[in-house]
C-alpha cells in the first residue's frame, strides 16, 4: 500500500557464469514490485503475471518472451496482485479497489476479482468482496475448490479489514475477512470475520495480516494468518459457511514486520498451500512463513500437516544456510507429482549481508528436507531504505516446469526495480548449480538521515575517490570526501564499524559529484558522474 519512493544508484560491472536462464519481464514500467505469477495448468506454455500497481504480464511460449500491458476495472486498480488459473484454464486476477469517489486510503474499500477465459490475455471488468463503508480492504489471496464433491468450483478470498488504516486510535482494529463465490467469480456472498481474535490498525506485528486460504481433500477451507507474533490457523469444514476457533500453530520471533538492511520494509506473512497431487504427501498442508531470530537473522520456516491441521510438524528450516538474511518467501506446489518449490532472497554470499541473490529450494519428500539452489548469476544490490520494494515475491509450477518472479534492481539502469523470472523445470535445478565469479559494485544511497557511499568487489582493488556533496541543489560550495587506498576486500556494506572495505558516509545532501579511479586485476577505470 506503501509505494514507489525514488533513489539514487549509480553502475555495476559483472564478470559471471550463468546456469538458469533469466528473463527480465519488465524493466520499462515504472517502480514495478510484488510481483505474482501462474501457469496455466490445462495449457502450460500459458503463463500469467502482474505486478504494482496495475501491471499484466502474458506469455505464451512458457516465459520465454513476455507482452506487457495495463490492467483495468471501472473499480480501479490499486496494487497488491495476486494471480491464480483453475483446472479449466481460467485465469483470475485478484488486486485492492480504488474507487473514484473516495480519498486513500478509503478508497480500498473492496478486493477486487478480474476474470480471463482466453489464457490471460484479457480480463472483465471483474466482482469484487468485502464492501464494508469507509473499512479499507486489504492483502487478499485467493484460491479454488477443483475437487472436491460438496463444495467444487468454489472460489475463497481470505483478507484484513482495517476500521481506519494506520490509525492510532486503540478503538479502530484489524480482522480477517472470507468470502466466497458459487457463481464462477462473478459474484462474492457477505463477507464474514473469521478471526476470533482483533488486532491494531498499524499495519504492524499487532495487526491481523497475510491470510492465505487453501482447500482439503473433503472441500475443507483452510486459512492462516499472523499478529502479535504468533501464526494463527482456522478452518470451515461447510464450504467456508461457518468457522472453528482461532489455533495458535507457530510462533513467529519478532513478528511479521521484519527489517533488513536498505530495504524499505519486508515481512514474514505465512502462505497456505495443500498438496492434491498422487504423489505419496498428497492431502498435506504446507505452512511457510519468514521471520527474524537473535543472533541469526532472517530465516525461512515450514511446517507441514497431515491430518487437516489438528497437528503440526516440528518447523523446518529452509534454506540450507544461516550465513546472513533470507526473506520475502513464497511457495508452490506442482500439483502434479507433489514437489514442493520455495523462492526467496538470500544474503549468503554477501560477507556484510548487504548484496542479494535469488534462490529456489525444492523438497521431493514432503517438505522434510530442502535443496538449495543459487538462481541469480550475480548478486544484486537492494534499492535503499526510501524504496518501496514489495512485500512479497512469487513462484508456480507444473509438469517440472518452475516459474520463480521477483523483483531486482538494474544497475545499468541507475538502480531501476525490474520483475525477472527464470525459466527453470525439475531437472535442470537437480542437475545445475550456480557459479558466482567476481562483481564489483559502487552505489551511493540517499537516505533521510545521511547519505552513504558503498564500494565492494571480491579482489584487491586500488581505489581513489572524491565525493563532493552539496546540501542544497543549486549550492556552489558543498563538503568533499576523499579515500584512497589498496586493500583486498569483499562485499564491503553499511557496518560502519567493518575495516574490510570502502564507505564513506555523508552529512545529508540535495546533489553530489562523485570523481573515481578504480584499478584491479583486469580492469583499470575512471568515473566522473553526477548523482
Amino acid at each position: 500500500m506503501k509505494y514507489f519512493l525514488l533513489f539514487i544508484a549509480l553502475f555495476t560491472i559483472t564478470l559471471s557464469f550463468a546456469q538458469y536462464p533469466i528473463v527480465t519481464i519488465d524493466n520499462q514500467t515504472y517502480g514495478p514490485n510484488e510481483p505474482s505469477i501462474y501457469i496455466n495448468p490445462t495449457n502450460p506454455a500459458q503463463i500469467v503475471a502482474g505486478s504494482n500497481i496495475n501491471n499484466h504480464y502474458v506469455s505464451s511460449d512458457t516465459g520465454k518472451t513476455w507482452e506487457i500491458k495495463t490492467l483495468r476495472s471501472s473499480l480501479g486498480v490499486y496494487g497488491d496482485p495476486v494471480i491464480y488459473a483453475d483446472e479449466y484454464g481460467n485465469f483470475y486476477f485478484c488486486h485492492l479497489a480504488a474507487t473514484k469517489t473516495k480519498k486513500y486510503p478509503n478508497w480500498i474499500d473492496r478486493i477486487v476479482v478480474q476474470k480471463s477465459d482466453n489464457g490471460g490475455k484479457n480480463f472483465n471488468d471483474g466482482s469484487f468482496a468485502g464492501l464494508n463503508g469507509d473499512k479499507e480492504q486489504d492483502k487478499h489471496w485467493i484460491v479454488k475448490d477443483q475437487h472436491s464433491l460438496l463444495h467444487k468450483d468454489n472460489i475463497y478470498l481470505s483478507w484484513t479489514e482495517f476500521d481506519n488504516y494506520d490509525s492510532k486510535d486503540p478503538q479502530d482494529h484489524s480482522r480477517i475477512q472470507f468470502a466466497r463465490s458459487v457463481d464462477g467469480a462473478a459474484s462474492f456472498e457477505q463477507a464474514i470475520t473469521i478471526s476470533d481474535t482483533i488486532g491494531d490498525c498499524l499495519d504492524d506485528d499487532n495487526t491481523l495480516e497475510g491470510a492465505t486460504p487453501a482447500i482439503g481433500k473433503n472441500g475443507e477451507v483452510y486459512v492462516a494468518w499472523s499478529g502479535f507474533g504468533k501464526i494463527y490457523f482456522d478452518k470451515s469444514l461447510d464450504g467456508g459457511r461457518t468457522w472453528g476457533k482461532d489455533r495458535v500453530v507457530a510462533i513467529q520471533d519478532e513478528g511479521w514486520v521484519l527489517d533488513f538492511d536498505q530495504i524499505y520494509r519486508s515481512n514474514g506473512l505465512p502462505i497456505l498451500v495443500a498438496d492434491h497431487s498422487r504423489g505419496k504427501y498428497k492431502n498435506r498442508l504446507y505452512l511457510l512463513w519468514g521471520e527474524s531470530l537473535q543472533g541469526i537473522g532472517g530465516e525461512i520456516k515450514l511446517k507441514y500437516s497431515d491430518n487437516g491441521g489438528d497437528t503440526w510438524s516440528d518447523e523446518i528450516t529452509v534454506n540450507s544456510s544461516s550465513v546472513g538474511d533470507q526473506f520475502l518467501p513464497h511457495i508452490a506446489i506442482d500439483q502434479t507429482d507433489g514437489t514442493v518449490y520455495v523462492v526467496f532472497y538470500d544474503r549468503r554470499n554477501s560477507a556484510s549481508n548487504l548484496l542479494m541473490d535469488v534462490y529456489v529450494a525444492f523438497s521431493e519428500d514432503g517438505g522434510q528436507t530442502f535443496t538449495n539452489k543459487l538462481i541469480t548469476p550475480q548478486p544484486f544490490l537492494p534499492p535503499g531504505k526510501e524504496v518501496f520494494f514489495g512485500d512479497y515475491n512469487g513462484i508456480s509450477a507444473h509438469r517440472g516446469i518452475v516459474r520463480p518472479i521477483w523483483t531486482g534492481t538494474d544497475e545499468n539502469l541507475n538502480g531501476k526495480l525490474n520483475i525477472q523470472t527464470a525459466l527453470l523445470t525439475k531437472d535442470l535445478l537437480k542437475s545445475n548449480s550456480q557459479i558466482l565469479t567476481d562483481t564489483l559494485f559502487f552505489k551511493y544511497f540517499k537516505g533521510e538521515a545521511n547519505n552513504t557511499f558503498v564500494l565492494y568487489s571480491n579482489e584487491v582493488i586500488n581505489y581513489s575517490i572524491k565525493l563532493n556533496v552539496k546540501k542544497h541543489k543549486y549550492s556552489l560550495i558543498g563538503k568533499t570526501y576523499r579515500k584512497k587506498y589498496v586493500k583486498p576486500f569483499c562485499d564491503v556494506g553499511f557496518d560502519f564499524k567493518d575495516t574490510n572495505g570502502v564507505y564513506i558516509n555523508t552529512a545529508k545532501g540535495k546533489k553530489a559529484k562523485l570523481k573515481m579511479h578504480i584499478k584491479g586485476k583486469d580492469f583499470d577505470r575512471k568515473y566522473n558522474v553526477k548523482l
